[in-house]
Formats: C-alpha cells, structure tokens, sequence
C-alpha cells in the first residue's frame, strides 16, 4: 500500500482565511490527529534549521509557531531545536534575528547538544559510519516533529527530510573527541586529513576565513592555515571558495549512502511512528540553509507536504519540483534540461534519488505514496 503524503498547495484560490495556506495547514494537522504520535506532556523536539547569517530564506515564524499551538492542543509539550551548525551562542543570535525565540513561537528555543555542543550520546551506526553522537535532548526524547526547509545542496542535489536528519541529528565534536566521532565530518570528508589547498590557484581573498564557524582557518602572507583541532570538517570554506583552491575528495553516492545510513541511526533511537514530518516547498533556493546567503528560488512555492514517511515525502517533495517550471532570473533559468528532470541534481550535477533509494532500501519508508490534497 501506498504511503499517504498530505498536501497543502501553495496556490490560493478564495480571499478567506481557512482557504489560506496557514488556514488549511491548521485543518490539516487536526485531521491528521496528532494524538496518534505525540502523547499528553511528553516532551517534543521540533526538529528543524535556525538560520545562519546572510541567510533569508527559511521556514517562516507563523508555520513554525501553528505547528507549535497545535502540539500544545494536545496538550504535549513541544520545543523548538538544532544542533550546532554555528557555534552554539552565534546560532541561538541568528535564530532570534530570524525570528525563532520563545517569544515569536510560544515554545522554548534551545541547542540540542548544549551551548558548547558537546551533549550527546553515542549510537552504533552502520557500515560507512559505524557509529555517530546524537544531540542529547534529541535522542532522550521519545518523538520528534520534523520540519524541512526543501532547498538544493551541493553534495546530494535535494536537501529534505532525510538530510535534516542526517545532518542536523548529529553532534560535530563530541567531548573529549575528535571530529571523527562525531557524524557530520564524517559524512562530508569520509577521510583522515582536511580539505586539500591548491596554492596555484589560490588569490588569498579570505572568504574561507570569513565563512569559517569555528575560525579555523588564517591566511598570513602567502600562507593558508587550518587548526586541524577546530576545523569540524562542515566542508563550506571548499563550496565558497571562487578560484576552487580547496577540495575534497569524496563518493557523492558515498555521501548520499551515508546520509540514509545517518537518518536510519537517528531514528533508531525513537519507537516506529513517533517521528512525523513537514516539509515546506518555498523559496525553494539552489543551496543550503547553512551557507551565508540565499539565492533566487529556482521554481515557484509548490506549498507543504506532511506524512510520517520520511522517504515518501522527499519522493514527493522531489516529483513536486521536477514537475514546476524553472524560474526566470534563477539558476534554474541557464538550465537545459528536460520538463521532468531533477532541477536540484541537475544544478549540482548530482542524483537526488540516491538517498531517497538508499534510504527505502534500508527500510526507512517507501518511494511510493498517495497524494492527498488539502
């Protein structure tokens, strides 16, 4: 049987409230019944992407908070989270000039491997990774909303539900380890040194110093340095680099293999059917939420999908976007390709099916589902 992805289109066709996309994703998630997941005070991660710096397009504060005032009519008790993609402090700051803080939500807002993050908990893993850190307050919890900004990324061409899994489930540096230990270096580097510099064609323009997190990296005369102690191997200062001076080799299916692999140990650590997913299709931008910018949507909103299939709703998120016409003045616009073409992958030269198959192959969920429109 099919696995069944709700639909909210983005399209509005009546100057009313309930016929509003937040209008009918309110009547949606009550007819969903969020009781069949999430019981009365327990205790609910609302998984999801802060924000970075430089970055606009991310999930708005108004979905986030009706999905909020939804779990707390069932009288659980939610909370809003992520693990470090910036230093902990910096992110909680860009989450508030975003516009996510208790406030704005109605739900804390917090790090889920702590301020430091260096809370987690180490869970045996698969082949490739054998074993990764899960941000405490995700893997002592018993369920987890999961909400997706769908956007392209430069490694496995959709990011969706599965990467933010795989991703943002996962602790850079765990305590007293190294990046090795951790999960999100492994995915990206899969290997024992750092990014490899190219001095040729290095100009010494310091965006990979300014894009670095953890300021890792320093230029001094013609000299470039990474303190291989700090650098947690997130890979941006390579996809910022303009002259390609710094690369890493890795399997982009590796990679793709890995995030499924990443996402099925993440949700080991819940009871089947305690994980339910959001994904939003707007501003549907060719790169991901952790780079210091955002970049015209490549096609237009196509609205919200909800399911709990992970990898249902990422086909779906996937079919939706191969289906839209690529936007004029967007990245989309210099592409030939055919109508039914994988936009994102074919951005990035990259297969977004990979782990979407991977993942449907490690039994996560199935690649074919039911539409039902809102």
């Amino acid at each position: 049987m099919p696995s069944k992805v709700c639909f909210v289109n983005a399209r509005v066709d009546r100057f009313d409230y309930p016929c509003s996309v937040e209008g009918r994703l309110e009547r949606i998630l009550k007819k969903i019944d969020l009781k069949k997941y999430f019981s009365e005070d327990e205790l609910v991660p609302i998984k999801m992407h802060l924000g970075n710096p430089g970055a606009h397009h991310t999930i708005r504060p108004n979905f986030v908070r009706l999905v909020v005032d939804q779990l707390k009519k069932i009288k659980a008790k939610p909370f809003v989270t992520d693990s470090v993609r910036l230093r902990a402090y910096e992110y909680l700051d860009a989450a508030n000039r975003t516009g996510y803080n208790a406030m704005s939500l109605d739900a804390p807002v917090i790090i889920a491997d702590g301020i430091f993050g260096l809370d987690s908990v180490k869970v045996k893993a698969g082949r490739i990774l054998k074993e990764l850190s899960i941000p405490s307050a995700i893997h002592d919890a018993t369920s987890m909303m999961v909400l997706s900004h769908v956007k392209g990324h430069i490694d496995t061409g959709l990011a969706g539900a599965i990467k933010n899994l795989a991703m943002g489930c996962v602790t850079a540096v765990p305590r007293g380890c190294d990046w090795k230990e951790g999960g999100r270096g492994k995915m990206h580097f899969q290997m024992d040194e750092v990014m490899t510099w190219h001095e040729d064609l290095c100009t010494f323009c310091g965006i990979c110093v300014r894009t670095c997190p953890l300021d890792a990296i320093s230029i001094k005369g013609k000299s470039f340095l990474v303190d291989d102690k700090k650098c947690w191997r997130c890979g941006r200062c390579v996809r910022v680099c303009p002259e390609k001076a710094l690369t890493v080799p890795q399997s982009v299916k590796r990679f793709s293999v890995s995030l499924a692999e990443a996402a099925k140990t993440v949700l080991s650590t819940f009871e089947k059917k305690k994980v339910f997913y959001v994904n939003f299709l707007f501003d549907i931008q060719p790169e991901c939420d952790c780079m210091a910018v955002s970049d015209t949507p490549v096609v237009q909103d196509q609205g919200i999908l909800l399911s709990d299939d992970v990898v249902a709703i990422d086909q779906a998120s996937l079919d939706l976007i191969a289906k839209a016409q690529g936007l004029p003045q967007s990245k989309a616009a210099e592409l030939k390709r055919k109508r039914y073409a994988d936009i994102l992958g074919a951005l990035h030269e990259k297969d977004s099916r990979v782990q979407i198959k991977a993942a449907e192959k490690m039994g996560l969920g199935k690649s074919d589902y039911r539409l039902v429109e809102a």
